[in-house]
């Protein structure tokens, strides 16, 4: 079968073999996965083996090129396959360990954020813990909400927080939680010096319209707001020059009923110029604690809407008995003058009341009052005031020296601790003299007949029981005859028709101006029956109380 050149044929089995080796090296590459191995591979070699061993046994050039040149033409289109596919990138072996510390490093990040999440649901787990508590204590909800105040400062480490509750009968925000510095974000009174204990204590106990500055627009809309920089945000107002009023950065969280998304309250955080302001890291914690709050306001609401409304049934026979004889059965004849009221109260125990005291011959002192929530506390503040009232009208005093001695006693009264709107109007009927003095919202008004226009004559101040050196101003005029002083609660120009549109003051203003000329009974008549026609079949929100007294 070999001729004398065998020895030529040596070669085709040794790249036999070695084909052969690569094979089987190609298996264990497959098999460990060190590399993808294409099956071109496996053929292309399977071919050399066959034409080296063809070959060999029977001679012929002829055939071995042919084969040969078919396995060339196998790594054709594997080699373009290579050369024009997609780059592959390849790292170092300083790179793969430089990957690896950072593929840790995500690691203890994790487990950082995780701490940091059990930590927030910690928390939020002792907010309804305090709702649960609040139903045996008659302080709890004002605990809970301090409580979730006090934690938000801790885990934002802001300088300061407020919560704020919305009133949904009087279309108001109130400050009902505040702790830490807090430099206002809204204009200050005018007549408020600018120090931080009077600012503070104003702050304290601050109601703002839901419109008009931050927190109202925030209630209103219910949306988040992280505000890195103040100057640049037109919703925020500042007092400076003082520094504690310089501001720095703020948070405010709108607090939703779960389930309704009605908006209640507004959570707002604070940190100081100066300090690194706040992120989006305390954002989001501020927002998981705040989703907590949320559910633990709702469990303390809904209780305490139950046990007020338990209350206040009770206590309605007893209270609105006493209610009811405050208001004057019959007005007494007043020199040169004509009354008109009209009092429309909300069930339980009102909160406005008026009173005319003929104190002197030369004095007529009228009182509209409208005090702060409802129930026996309300009540008992209302009846302090009026009987302070009805003692010291008598003196030789002025009207604002009236209200400051009034707000002395309520503010040094441990009890009492609602607060009062009130308006105390003397009228001097043998000069037609007119003086008074407000407090809160209730506004005095006057028809002045030589003009035909309705004008605002008092002016706005903290109400009764805030802060005791408060000193209320006197306002005084002389009257014409035919002019006419009105004075209102809040709670009649704010009654609502079916579309939610308010009564508003110009329709008041509308019914005296075209009615100047009835007397004051008439007028007060007419405002009752358009307010009634105007609201229609919609339930009462609030007290609605009209004073009308007509110069003669």
């Amino acid at each position: 079968m070999f001729t004398s050149d065998a020895i030529s044929y040596v070669p085709l089995f040794c790249t036999a073999f070695v084909a052969i080796a690569i094979a089987v090296l190609l298996t264990v590459i497959k098999i460990r996965k060190t590399a993808k191995v294409s099956f071109i591979a496996y053929f292309a070699l399977a071919v050399v083996i066959f034409a080296c061993v063809y070959t060999a046994t029977h001679p012929g050039i002829m055939l071995f090129s042919l084969l040969i040149l078919l396995t060339s033409l196998l790594f054709i289109p594997y080699c373009v396959m290579l050369a024009f596919g997609k780059p592959q990138e390849y790292v170092t072996a300083e790179e793969v360990e430089e990957l690896a510390e950072e593929v840790a490093a995500p690691e203890v990040v994790v487990e950082e954020i995780q701490a940091e999440k059990i930590e927030l649901v910690e928390k939020g787990k002792a907010f309804v813990a305090l709702a649960s508590d609040s139903f045996s204590n008659k302080d709890g909800m004002q605990t809970l909400l301090d409580a979730i105040n006090a934690t938000c400062i801790e885990v934002t480490k802001a300088n300061g927080g407020a919560i704020l509750m919305v009133d949904e009968f009087e279309d108001l925000i109130t400050v009902k939680s505040f702790n830490g510095e807090f430099p206002p974000p809204y204009k200050l009174p005018e007549d408020l010096p600018h120090k931080p204990l009077r600012v503070s204590t104003s702050f304290k106990y601050a109601q703002f319209p839901l419109r008009d500055n931050i927190f109202g627009e925030v209630a209103t809309a219910g949306k988040a707001e992280l505000i890195p920089v103040p100057k640049m945000d037109e919703r925020i107002v500042e007092n400076e020059p003082e520094d504690f009023l310089k501001l720095g950065s703020y948070i405010f969280l709108p607090l939703r009923m779960p389930g309704k998304d009605v908006v209640i309250g507004v959570l707002a955080l604070s940190r100081n110029p100066g300090v690194d302001p706040f992120g989006d890291s305390e954002f989001d914690w501020a927002q998981t604690l705040a989703g907590f709050a949320e559910a633990a306001l709702k469990t303390a609401l809904n209780f305490k809407q139950y046990t007020e409304k338990q209350e206040l049934t009770k206590e309605a026979d007893i209270a609105s008995g006493i209610q009811v004889s405050f208001l004057p059965k019959k007005l007494p004849p007043l020199q040169g003058l004509n009354i008109g009221t009209y009092a429309e109260h909300t069930s339980g125990v009102c909160s406005d009341i008026f009173d005319v005291i003929p104190a002197r011959q030369d004095r007529i002192a009228f009182v509209m009052m409208d005090v702060a929530g409802k129930g026996m506390n309300s009540l008992l503040v209302m009846t302090m005031i009026r009987a302070m009232f009805r003692l010291i009208v008598n003196t030789t005093q002025t009207a604002g020296t009236i209200l400051s001695w009034a707000n002395r006693g309520i503010c040094s009264e441990p009890n009492a601790d609602h607060f009062a709107s009130v308006a105390l109007i003397n009228y001097d009927p043998t000069k037609k003299k007119v003086q008074l003095s407000t407090g809160g919202s209730v506004p005095v008004y006057r028809y002045n007949v030589a003009k035909g226009a309705v004008e605002k004559v008092s002016v706005t101040c903290e109400p009764l029981g805030i802060e005791k050196t408060t000193a209320y101003k006197d306002i005084e005029f002389t009257a014409s005859t035919g002019d006419i002083i009105i004075c209102y609660t809040d709670g009649l120009v704010e009654a609502l028709n079916a579309q939610g549109q308010q009564y508003s003051l110009a329709s008041l203003a509308n019914i005296i101006k075209a009615n100047a000329k009835l007397p004051g009974k008439d007028i007060a008549n007419l405002v009752k029956t358009d307010i009634k026609k105007f609201v229609g079949n919609e339930t009462l929100r609030d007290d609605q109380t009209l004073l009308v007294i007509k110069i003669q």
